[in-house]
């Protein structure tokens, strides 16, 4: 089964988190200057998460599942990527705007989470083929 291929609602919530994620990766590129020990380590750990949340779009590895498992909730990646925001959002255009984007969406996937008639993709439900339950959970 390919990415676009399903019929489900999941599609719109792929695109949003990897927009999120290259909104990420653009916003620790940009956090690089001017350079000091803070920013190279605050750009080197947006950099990986937002490479990250890009990943766990095409599969979302036993690791992740286990050690990262509040990607696999709309309240858990909300407030993730709230944290993320605040992180991206420094004085210039594209650290606002990225920071404020990624920020947005994150209280909407908190608002999302009480939302009832909405459910998860299959890729934060961990019912997609390939993933393996962490030892001790069960899908």
């Amino acid at each position: 089964m390919g990415f676009f291929d399903q019929d489900s609602i999941a599609n719109p919530f792929r695109i949003v988190n990897l927009v999120i994620g290259a909104l990420m990766v653009l916003g620790g590129l940009s956090s690089f200057f001017p350079l000091s020990f803070r920013t190279v380590v605050l750009a080197i750990y947006t950099i990986l998460f937002g490479a990250l949340v890009i990943l766990a779009e095409f599969s979302m590895p036993n690791q992740v599942a286990r050690y990262a498992s509040f990607l696999m909730s709309f309240i858990g990646r909300g407030l993730f990527y709230i944290f993320m925001g605040a992180l991206v959002l420094a004085p210039g255009a594209l650290r606002i705007v990225g920071g404020s984007v990624i920020m947005l969406v994150g209280a909407i996937y908190i608002v999302l989470e009480f939302t009832p008639s909405i459910e998860p993709p299959s890729n934060m439900r961990g019912d997609e083929p390939g993933y393996e339950a962490p030892v001790g959970e069960t899908v």
